[in-house]
């Protein structure tokens, strides 16, 4: 079940991909797509169980995969480090949830890291986060 802050987190994630899809003055339909894309990206939560919570990407991603859903690997693949698909809507993807924290708020990659360290008790450089952090970096997100 999705929790209220995921809820949280989910809904910012959609909003901060329309705006930044309104800044650049993208379409129409790809500012749709962003937003429904940020709704849809942690949809996985819902049907799985806190310990398979990992793996929320993947059994999300399926399901819109089965559902004839456009951008079920940008689901899929979220989350992923070094992984064998790029889509510029999956980098957004990865830049909007690493600058969104659980509660919603609006954070630096930093204060992500260090939300998710916490969160799960790992050290920094350890996180599966922290690859995608430094890929995002090399690419210009900020």
């Amino acid at each position: 079940m999705i929790s209220k802050d995921r809820q949280k987190h989910i809904w910012a994630v959609a909003n901060f991909l329309k705006e930044f899809a309104i800044k650049e003055k993208m379409n129409e339909q790809e500012i749709e797509e962003l937003f429904t894309l940020g709704l849809l990206h942690d949809i996985g939560y819902e049907f799985l169980p806190p310990e398979d919570y990992v793996n929320h990407n993947i059994f999300g991603g399926n399901l819109l995969k089965a559902q004839g859903y456009k951008y079920w690997k940008e689901v899929y693949y979220h989350g992923v480090a070094n992984c064998e698909y790029h889509s510029k809507f999956l980098d957004l993807l990865n830049w909007a949830d690493m600058r969104v924290d659980s509660s919603g708020n609006i954070v630096s990659f930093n204060q992500r890291l260090k939300e998710i360290s916490i969160r799960y008790n790992v050290p920094l450089k350890n996180l599966n986060s922290y690859p995608i952090v430094c890929e995002l970096k090399a690419k210009g997100f900020n």
